[in-house]
């Protein structure tokens, strides 16, 4: 999942970087601890690779349509058969519940489930749907993919919250990832997980639309304004009401999909952040089990070397890329494909893919075959800087927002290796786990407490630690512990903290004394967006303000006040405001001007102007870029959910939106779109200064755009 930073929580966890840890560590077994405000379940792979995403030619889907790849890809695995004589595809024609059901029963085929015969599921109003219709929808009834009886309501276009329950019950069938236990909760990860779904859109609870939140399947629809502090912190509405038109079906299926073991034909491959997942699959899309495969590499400079002109291979010029004997030749040390037809090849070598990029070929055979000219070989190209999953990071996140903790209580903390891209399951070495040395040193302790933290299976380690009871040395007053925590084998030396970077030293303090909100204990957060598009001289934004006690709880009836700065033209109410039940108080307010500019707001608690200070927080009011900017400016802020960077122009913050038509250079190297948007992510989680700067050409605002390149360094 990305997790886009933002301006929330900053007076707290600037603290709960330098107080990480303390007392008794009790290291959790795998599954990892999800996070709320991230999508735990993602997956790298995808079911459109290789032949699933050629070009089907319905006339009335561009190039730069943003489902197009979508579309393709479902009208390869005979999900849609196009509209009229198939040769257009209609993609903002809205689908109706009849329709969605015969795409989830053919989505449900490609991926090997078997629905079982059509019988009656008592619907009492599909006797005038047409056939397959009638077979789908009582079909997916019987297995339980929908519920069963009643109105179906054929004709009525279906919502977003129904879709998602659509394509939760196709998951259950052909995902091992997704489960329902006894008692109806949607369960996620491997077999045996218990984990349900963390994460709510602040507009809907539904346990569905979270599940498919965490799976990667949906990102949101709009931004919203107010966050609803009870529920884990999304920060986009879904808008369960919606309607689904055909393009953006196209892509909830085929994102779902990507949890499955549908995949092309043949042989493709693909990186799932580790290693290079080869799948085979028979023409139906089946997997086929204990296929030998084999795996070679080459740079993109040496690529046209490595095959000769009779189509065999080059060895002078290939790195086996697994821990098979021999590159380009089928023998017993090659790995073979599992029950679920994929085989994860490491990849020797390649731990950061080279100036110029590199090219990965897979092929399947039988045992003395060699690369011929007969060989059907899949070709996969990998730009510069691309992930193959080994760790340059370790991810800290934590749950705590409070200068301390009680004394007998604890905080859990989740470490998770990360690259450039995001998790990944080994250490720098891209095969082994990772090991991490914790001192923690309390009072009344001659030595220190020490304990290795060892990476499981998933690349994370999770651990609770707290002060059960005080120390005889500290009667009153604070307790304050102090840690280290020390990167050792096969550990990558950066840690990163999800509220920004720190140390790995500090202390964490404990208390029992009663809940404060005087000066020194208060903790006083603004949460606002990072960002605002300003159009036609105007936009608007809202603050919330929130007092919190010493530990973390918050303050009704508090007095806040919140001061704008660096921005003329802003309509702020000034003068001291009382909070909420929650602590909090909302501030609406305006922007006019001919462009923007940067805004700090500062947020404050107390009777008087002379009361406890927030951190402040910096909001970019950006105007449409112009049409290029060579020099490169510094990129502030972003969401790669709605393609959105905000840049510096040389004269100030303006806002760019990008698609998948556009071109993109890494540190001045052509990229993929997800390379270039895993760059962005990663850079706009850290919040503050990305280290990013952008050079553009050729833009213009609007959906419909030329084709705009853009130059990240």
């Amino acid at each position: 999942m990305i997790h886009l930073a933002k301006n929330r929580w900053s007076s707290w966890a600037v603290l709960a970087v330098s107080t990480l840890v303390a007392s008794v560590l009790v290291t959790r077994a795998d599954p990892a601890v999800a996070v709320t405000d991230r999508a735990d379940y993602t997956t790298r792979l995808s079911a459109c690779v290789g032949d699933a995403a050629a070009d089907d030619m319905f006339v009335d889907v561009s190039q730069g349509h943003a489902f197009r790849d979508a579309i393709n890809c479902v009208a390869y695995y005979g999900i849609t058969q196009g509209t009229g004589d198939g040769t257009t595809y209609s993609p903002s024609q809205d689908v109706t519940r009849a329709q969605m059901a015969v795409f989830i029963a053919r989505a449900a085929k490609a991926a090997g489930v078997d629905l079982g015969g059509t019988g009656n599921a008592r619907f009492s109003d599909i006797d005038d749907t047409w056939q397959e219709a009638q077979d789908a929808i009582n079909q997916l009834a019987t297995a339980g993919v929908i519920p069963s009886g009643g109105a179906f309501r054929p004709d009525d276009a279906i919502t977003r919250a129904e879709m998602a329950a659509f394509l939760v019950g196709l998951l259950v069938e052909a995902a091992p990832n997704v489960r329902r236990d006894s008692a109806g909760l949607i369960l996620l990860g491997d077999v045996g997980s218990t984990s349900v779904a963390d994460d709510r859109f602040p507009d809907t609870d539904d346990p569905e639309i979270a599940a498919i939140y965490e799976l990667g399947v949906t990102r949101g629809a709009s931004a919203a304004e107010v966050q609803d502090r009870t529920k884990p912190p999304l920060d986009f509405n879904y808008e369960p009401d919606g309607t689904v038109d055909r393009g953006q079906m196209a892509a909830f299926i085929t994102r779902a999909l990507a949890h499955t073991s549908v995949r092309p034909a043949g042989v493709s491959a693909q990186f799932d952040g580790a290693d290079v997942v080869v799948s085979v699959r028979d023409e139906d899309f089946r997997p086929v089990s204990g296929a030998a495969v084999d795996v070679f590499w080459a740079t993109m400079d040496r690529a046209d070397s490595v095959l000769s002109a009779d189509g065999t291979c080059s060895l002078m010029e290939v790195t086996r890329a697994d821990l098979s004997l021999l590159p380009c030749e089928i023998d017993g040390t090659d790995p073979v494909t599992g029950d679920d037809g994929d085989a994860a090849v490491e990849v020797i070598g390649l731990r950061r893919v080279p100036a110029g990029g590199a090219a990965v070929w897979a092929w399947t055979g039988s045992d003395g075959d060699t690369v011929a000219a007969s060989t059907e070989l899949y070709r996969l190209d990998v730009a510069e800087g691309a992930d193959v999953g080994f760790a340059s990071e370790t991810l800290i996140t934590t749950s705590v927002n409070a200068r301390k903790v009680r004394i007998g209580g604890s905080v859990l903390y989740t470490m998770q290796l990360r690259d450039i891209v995001g998790p990944v399951s080994t250490g720098v070495n891209g095969t082994d786990p990772a090991r991490w040395n914790l001192s923690v040193q309390k009072p009344d302790e001659t030595e220190p407490e020490v304990q290795t933290l060892v990476s499981d299976r998933t690349g994370a380690v999770a651990f609770s630690i707290g002060l059960a009871v005080r120390p005889a040395s500290v009667a009153t007053g604070d307790v304050t512990v102090t840690y280290t925590l020390t990167p050792t084998d096969n550990a990558p030396s950066a840690i990163v903290f999800a509220e920004g970077t720190g140390a790995v030293t500090g202390r964490v303090i404990f208390s029992d004394g009663d809940s404060s909100i005087a000066p020194g204990n208060a903790t006083v957060v603004v949460e606002t967006r990072s960002y605002v598009h300003v159009l036609g001289g105007f936009a608007s934004n809202s603050a919330t303000v929130t007092v919190l006690d010493q530990y973390g709880n918050p303050f009704p009836g508090a007095k806040v006040s919140l001061a704008s700065t660096g921005l003329t033209g802003v309509t702020l109410d000034t003068g001291e405001f009382t909070a909420d039940g929650r602590g909090s108080y909302r501030f609406a307010y305006q922007y006019r001007g001919s462009a923007g500019g940067t805004e700090t707001l500062t947020p404050s608690y107390g009777e008087t102007s002379a009361g406890t200070a927030g951190t402040a927080a910096t909001v970019y009011w950006a105007a449409d870029a112009g049409p290029s900017y060579a020099a490169g400016g510094a990129v502030y802020a972003g969401d790669v959910r709605r393609r959105h960077i905000v840049a510096h122009d040389g004269d100030g913050p303006v806002l760019l939106v990008y698609d998948d038509n556009d071109r993109f250079n890494l540190r001045g190297s052509p990229t993929t779109v997800a390379v270039f948007e895993s760059v962005l992510a990663d850079a706009f989680r850290r919040g503050g200064s990305t280290g990013l700067s952008l050079a553009w050409s050729n833009y213009r605002p609007g959906s419909d755009r030329r084709v705009t390149e853009y130059s990240l360094s």
